[in-house]
């Protein structure tokens, strides 16, 4: 009789096919289950077949608990005694589908969910980290509707990670956060980036100008507006890829610095495609407030660009960026620029981008981070027989 797992996230999936996200097994490591269900806290409505991918041969099915404004205040903000009627839809869905574990993306409404069905149904389930509830609450400056969401998921975080059979964090700087709130399993397993498309750079060598690869959301937590400034004003050129609020100004702002650089703004390339043509870059760069470590960095790495990331000013740095693997920069014009400057020499770039695939290579090799989240499932399903 085959396994079934049940992945229960709040993110909606049509976002990952929009920005071509499709990780291999992402929603079955190893391979592990033969039939994979994934129910979102919301109404999204993704194309199955573009999703398949993500649940390697196992049959995939898509099944939505929304959680919209009117749940919000029914339950005075997700108070979990108010949410338990929302939430029993979820156990209905297990009792059909029978899964045999649960994994749980996040301790958030939907982390609600998975335990409500374990205290129902007895079904074991596991939850992964990938944000920092606490920095989120503290920081404004991420946005309103982060803060506000980030306290109204307080009241049912505990409850998750509490009742859950096995917590991961995908970078160490969540694993204070979780260490004051449960003394259970608890581990490190990072991201899983795409399996097979990533290339490894081959040489070092570079003619004309630098070549300056930058990726991600164009949001205040990530404005890369001084890395743009100083590639443009050491001669550079830089191709920043991605979406959001602050494209349009920056681009503005680009176009009036005074320099012999360049800045290209792509608003999206496929993540198997991006994982292809990134050698062909010299540098990857980005600025990043947020406390973890971003996926295209893990991506970088494994490729072997040396990699320019910005100190976090005034708060905790990123644990893993300590180690001496990137190149930690002011976030300043003048930070960046310095760095940019010690890129030009090909033999500084070699020797930091072999130190950044061997950091990678360690700790976020693809096969081994999928073979660790397998190994957790398979622990997990013995211990029951």
């Amino acid at each position: 009789m085959g396994r079934t797992l049940l992945n229960i996230i709040t993110d909606p999936l049509s976002h990952l096919e929009e920005k071509g996200e499709i990780t291999s097994r992402y929603y079955n490591p190893g391979e592990v289950f033969d039939d994979v269900h994934i129910l979102m806290t919301n109404g999204d409505k993704p194309n199955t077949e573009a999703l398949q991918q993500m649940a390697g041969n196992a049959k995939l099915h898509i099944h939505n608990l929304p959680a919209d404004k009117v749940l919000l205040l029914k339950s005075l903000f997700w108070r979990p005694a108010l949410l338990k009627g929302w939430a029993a839809k979820g156990i209905e869905l297990a009792k059909e589908i029978k899964p045999d574990l649960i994994r749980s993306y996040g301790n958030y409404i939907n982390g609600f969910v998975a335990s409500e069905i374990k205290r129902e149904l007895g079904i074991p389930y596991v939850v992964s980290l990938h944000t920092h509830p606490d920095e989120n609450r503290r920081d404004i400056s991420f946005g309103w509707k982060n803060f506000l969401y980030y306290h109204f998921t307080a009241a049912v975080e505990n409850i998750t990670l509490k009742n859950a059979d096995s917590v991961v964090v995908v970078y160490k700087s969540i694993l204070s956060y979780v260490q004051k709130r449960q003394t259970g399993e608890l581990q490190t397993i990072y991201n899983a980036v795409t399996p097979d498309k990533i290339a490894r750079k081959e040489t070092y060598f570079s003619e004309g100008p630098l070549k300056i690869l930058s990726v991600g959301r164009l949001i205040p937590g990530k404005n890369p507006e001084h890395l743009i400034e100083a590639t443009i004003k050491t001669g550079a050129e830089i191709t920043v890829v991605g979406d959001g609020p602050l494209r349009s100004e920056l681009m503005e702002k680009a176009s009036k610095v005074d320099g012999t650089g360049q800045a290209n703004f792509i608003k999206r390339i496929a993540n198997d495609e991006l994982c292809k043509i990134s050698p062909s870059y010299d540098i990857f760069a980005i600025h990043c407030d947020y406390d973890g470590i971003p996926k295209t960095v893990l991506e970088a790495s494994l490729c072997g660009l040396p990699i320019i990331v910005n100190r976090r000013d005034n708060k905790n740095q990123v644990p893993e960026f300590e180690d001496g693997w990137i190149e930690l920069v002011e976030n300043s014009v003048s930070g960046y620029a310095e760095a940019l400057q010690k890129m030009k020499d090909q033999s500084y770039r070699e020797q930091l981008g072999t130190k950044t695939r061997n950091y990678g290579e360690k700790h976020w090799m693809p096969c081994q981070v999928e073979e660790r989240y397998a190994d957790l499932y398979r622990q997990i399903l013995d211990s029951r027989i």
